[in-house]
């Protein structure tokens, strides 16, 4: 099986539907939300690794495509028996061209992983859907939740449901898009203003995170964190929480 290509399930199913779902809002964009649980083939280095050790917790933070088929990943590892040494273990997988250790704490490791090989699906290029950063991966499956327009969301499970690859619905959210500026704080204002100019949330990113942070004046943690709580202001009233 080569990279990128999933394995064969026996199909995704109807999602499922909310009380809100019927159609948009009169006068206002609206939104889906889902949450997929993705069976990555088990030649990628994230499943190969996480299904070598089920009992640790990977986390992938941010990644972007270099260009020339290498994808560089941003990821924490953690484990709750206090083991480390990920980083170089993480060497030895096909396709992984360079790691390099971040930070290490007792049974935590943050890694920069240089990839070559094809991890993308290309379906959510094509309908410029992204994923939400942090996303868990255990035991060789990823959990996604991919935020967007509801015609391009709906497009997107069509194409499950059609044509599943290993990819599972867990759940779908309807409701209208909400307004940044009654949400975030005038500081995370800034940063996601920033944060879209320097083409961080294109498809594909055109800045890492760790490229990103100095160019703001914080640290890559503390960014991470911003950015996740943002993203998190502006989901969950998409999803009706």
């Amino acid at each position: 099986m080569t990279p990128g290509a999933f394995p064969r399930t026996s199909g995704v199913g109807a999602p499922p539907k909310t009380a809100r779902e019927g159609g948009a809002l009169a006068g206002r964009s609206s939104v889906l939300s889902c949450r997929l649980k993705v069976t990555l083939p088990p030649t990628l280095w994230l499943s190969a690794f996480t299904m070598a050790h089920p009992e640790v917790r990977l986390e992938v933070r941010d990644r972007m495509e270099l260009g020339k088929g290498l994808t560089l990943f941003d990821v924490s590892v953690q484990s709750e028996n206090g083991e480390g040494g990920w980083s170089e273990e993480l060497r030895r997988f096909t396709g992984v061209k360079d790691v390099e250790l971040v930070d290490a704490s007792e049974g935590s490791e943050s890694c920069r992983v240089v990839y070559r090989g094809k991890t993308f699906i290309p379906l959510l290029k094509e309908l410029k859907l992204l994923r939400h950063f942090p996303f868990p991966v255990q035991n060789g499956v990823a959990t996604w939740t991919v935020v967007g327009p509801e015609e391009r969301v709906r497009a997107l499970l069509k194409a499950l449901e059609n044509d599943a690859a290993g990819v599972q619905v867990d759940a779908v959210h309807h409701g209208p898009l909400p307004t940044a500026t009654s949400i975030l704080t005038p500081r995370q204002q800034q940063i996601l203003r920033r944060a879209i100019a320097e083409g961080y949330f294109d498809v594909p990113r055109r800045i890492s995170l760790t490229e990103l942070a100095p160019k703001i004046g914080v640290a890559i943690s503390t960014l991470s964190v911003t950015l996740a709580v943002i993203e998190k202001k502006i989901v969950e009233p998409a999803a009706g929480r």
